[in-house]
């Protein structure tokens, strides 16, 4: 298989992309480029297989947004992020749901902000006919005498 080339932080259009991260201050480009390494680490930076060119370089950049949006929840001291099932007013009560365990985690993670959400359908829907996420090797597959 031929690798294209790899694909590399354009921190201008990641600012443009995503405005919340606009603030040279608060998301210094050192930053940005340290967060980057750790984004590619979870979606390849070779631009090659069902997503590539701008479509790699956005799920890596949403991969990116995901992080830094998860960074911004744990510094305001909020407490934990979480998937909100219940919030009441008086009195103050907000329930989360119980993280799972197994092939969920990667979606439950994703599902903590807005852009491991929209990445999460980037990468379902660029993946039409089939994609594997997580969990145990045979669920890829065949499962138990059902077939997808």
């Amino acid at each position: 298989m031929a690798y294209g080339p790899v694909i590399t932080l354009d921190i201008a259009l990641f600012r443009s992309r995503f405005a919340q991260f606009a603030d040279v201050t608060t998301f210094p480009d050192a930053l940005l480029n340290v967060q980057w390494i750790v984004a590619i680490q979870f979606i390849s930076a070779s631009n090659y297989g069902d997503l590539v060119n701008e479509g790699r370089e956005l799920a890596i950049q949403y991969m990116l947004a995901h992080i830094l949006g998860l960074s911004v929840i744990q510094a305001s001291g909020t407490g934990q992020a979480g998937i909100v099932t219940a919030a009441t007013i008086d009195k103050v009560a907000v329930t989360l749901a119980a993280p799972p365990y197994g092939s969920d985690e990667w979606r439950y993670w994703l599902n903590l902000t807005p852009y491991g959400q929209a990445l999460l359908v980037l990468l379902s829907t660029a993946a039409v006919g089939g994609f594997y996420i997580g969990g145990f090797p045979e669920r890829s597959a065949f499962q138990r005498g059902r077939c997808w």
